[in-house]
């Protein structure tokens, strides 16, 4: 029996993002929206540990995914991995840290972490060069795809096959148009650079479900518009109007805002 790969969320949300991925071998932590004392106590949470921390990968520089970057750098340096144009973009705000640690990665260049094989792919979003990740070990592998405008043939491509996903499911578009946002952040947060609505999160879980995957974990809900009830209740009536039926086909949940989520394992 191969080792195990285990997930949780840490945080989800505009509030703050970070996932912890392990395996019997190693850790890895994507995005930092978490302070260093949150990152701790959360990590303990787990049973786990900064120090076991092999790499910080970065999906992209906002600050509800690097606020507690520079901090957590300089407190246990953890190797940084990630790509020029969001290292440039996240550099203001990181302050001074050890520049041996960074690792340059480029799209769709698999790395390697001990036993768990890293790939980022390029996502639509606001930032200078964003994206996902696929993270994969001998069990099987997990992908990460939580601030995209939309999804596209290279996104499902990258997607292919990961038994778990972490998948945006930002706002309910009633919400968002009924909410007391200005007009321009409303049309931004629902275009091709913005994020995933409920709707449009049920219709790439289908295809998701489709190219294998097993676990979906709905990540990135909006606090003002939108609620965990209402995202779950909305992808799930798309996966069961296309026919697939919930604990047989598909396991659907939603990382929590404030606190840890439940570790999944594949």
């Amino acid at each position: 029996m191969v080792g195990y790969l285990r997930t949780s969320a840490l945080r989800s949300g505009s509030s703050g993002n970070s996932i912890l991925v392990s395996s019997d071998q190693s850790s890895v932590l994507i995005d930092t929206g978490i302070t260093g004392k949150g990152l701790a106590c959360a990590l303990k949470d787990l049973d786990e540990s900064p120090d076991k921390l092999k790499g910080i990968l970065i999906t992209h520089e906002h600050c509800d995914h690097i606020s507690g970057l520079g901090v957590i750098l300089r407190r246990y340096k953890i190797p940084l991995f990630i790509n020029k144009d969001t290292l440039k973009a996240a550099m203001p705000s990181l302050g001074k840290f050890d520049p041996d640690l960074i690792r340059v990665i480029y799209p769709e260049e698999k790395i390697q972490i001990d036993d768990l094989e890293i790939m980022a792919f390029p996502v639509s979003h606001d930032a200078a060069a964003p994206v996902g990740y696929t993270i994969s070990s001998e069990r099987g592998s997990v992908g990460i795809c939580t601030d995209l405008g939309y999804t596209d043939e290279r996104v499902y491509k990258a997607l292919a096959g990961s038994k778990l996903c972490y998948l945006e499911a930002n706002y309910d578009q009633e919400l968002l148009k009924l909410g007391s946002y200005p007009l321009r952040l409303k049309e931004r947060i629902a275009s091709h650079h913005g994020h995933l609505s409920n709707d449009e999160s049920g219709l790439a879980c289908i295809r998701l479900l489709e190219q294998g995957t097993e676990k979906i974990i709905l990540s990135h809900l909006s606090l003002e518009n939108n609620f965990p009830h209402l995202a779950l209740l909305t992808v799930n009536d798309a996966l069961t109007n296309a026919g697939a039926k919930e604990g047989l086909d598909y396991q659907l949940t939603a990382a929590r805002r404030f606190d840890v989520s439940e570790p999944q394992e594949i």
